[in-house]
């Protein structure tokens, strides 16, 4: 039951990592196009989503470390899941690829705080949500895939 109210959770949780992300990649570029000053809507998107993307990554530990029976539990584990795609995919890519992208979006998140000029701002932000947002692209389990998972998942 718990492990699937967490799945739930994760799997609805990305659709606000990816809204959000849009939306800020949006006005970002819009800023940095447009020489837009930085504004405090600019900053709660920001924080929107890096926060979305930090609960989805606190689902996604839980699932992986504690709840996912698709999880390697030792490296012996790990080394047999790596000659099958599907395990492959959620027990190294899909982390890692994660990982990444929430990595750049915090990097991005945090240079662009210290950027002075409100374009170099925008700029650093725009580039970061770029690359992250690309990394989230490639690691999401879309429905055609081998490994597909539904786009939106029921309880």
């Amino acid at each position: 039951m718990l492990y699937s109210l967490v799945l739930f959770l994760h799997s609805w949780v990305r659709w606000g990592v990816v809204v959000f992300g849009v939306l800020a990649l949006g006005g970002s570029l819009s800023g940095w196009l447009r020489g837009r000053d930085w504004t405090r809507s600019d900053r709660r998107l920001q924080l929107l989503f890096v926060s979305a993307f930090d609960l989805q990554l606190l689902l996604g530990l839980t699932l992986y470390f504690g709840l996912s029976p698709l999880s390697p539990r030792s490296m012996d584990a790990l080394r047999m899941s790596m000659s099958v795609s599907f395990l492959r995919f959620f027990s190294l890519e899909h982390p890692l690829l994660m990982l990444l992208a929430l990595t750049a979006a915090h990097v991005a998140s945090a240079l662009s705080r210290r950027a002075e000029a409100p374009t170099a701002r925008h700029r650093v932000w725009a580039v970061g949500l770029l690359i992250a947002l690309l990394l989230v692209a490639l690691g999401i389990p879309w429905p055609a895939l081998s490994h597909g998972r539904p786009l939106f998942r029921g309880f």
